[in-house]
């Protein structure tokens, strides 16, 4: 079923219809909060919260409009709420000093810590992009800023992300 008809039944209070919506979005829900938040409990709250705001605000969605960017757009707000619950973090925190040592273990750990680590709205970019594949312009009505800013911001992600990994590849090296 398509997604405005599963729209217009969770309107009518049909909870078959939500549960839809849960099972077709729950894991790259949770993939994109899992990488923007970095816990898993912050990541699974984010998830309920978006879809407790879902059923609460299901009447705010206006249909002929992309329901995956309104969607998605509820999940990001969710996830800032509770970063800003959080004590103020740097990236030199998230990051950890020794990137990387020994195997490709340590190389995926140290690559979450680098997303991680990068500042908000462009760790928010880098992942919609990078991670749920998710196009340009897309990334730019989901945060409501210029498809240029999207453009830079996961620019410099992979500029960044480049240079941290690099560190960590000679480290091993060595």
């Amino acid at each position: 079923m398509d997604e405005e008809a599963l729209v217009r039944r969770c309107r009518e209070g049909d909870l078959m219809a939500y549960r839809s919506l849960y099972e077709r979005y729950e894991q790259p829900f949770l993939r994109t909060a899992l990488r923007l938040l970095g816990r898993r409990q912050d990541a699974e709250d984010a998830v309920q919260e978006t879809f407790l705001k879902l059923y609460k605000k299901v009447n705010h969605y206006r249909s002929g409009s992309n329901f995956s960017t309104y969607f998605f757009r509820i999940l990001i707000n969710s996830c800032y709420d509770i970063l800003r619950t959080r004590r103020p973090e740097t990236a030199l925190d998230a990051v950890p000093s020794a990137l990387g040592r020994e195997s490709a273990h340590e190389l995926r750990y140290s690559l979450e810590q680098a997303i991680a680590g990068l500042p908000e709205q462009m760790r928010t970019c880098f992942v919609l992009f990078a991670v749920e594949d998710l196009r340009q312009e897309e990334i730019a009505k989901i945060l409501e800023i210029s498809v240029g800013a999207v453009k830079a911001h996961v620019h410099r992600a992979k500029a960044r992300l480049r240079a941290l990994l690099s560190v960590s590849c000679e480290e091993v090296q060595t």
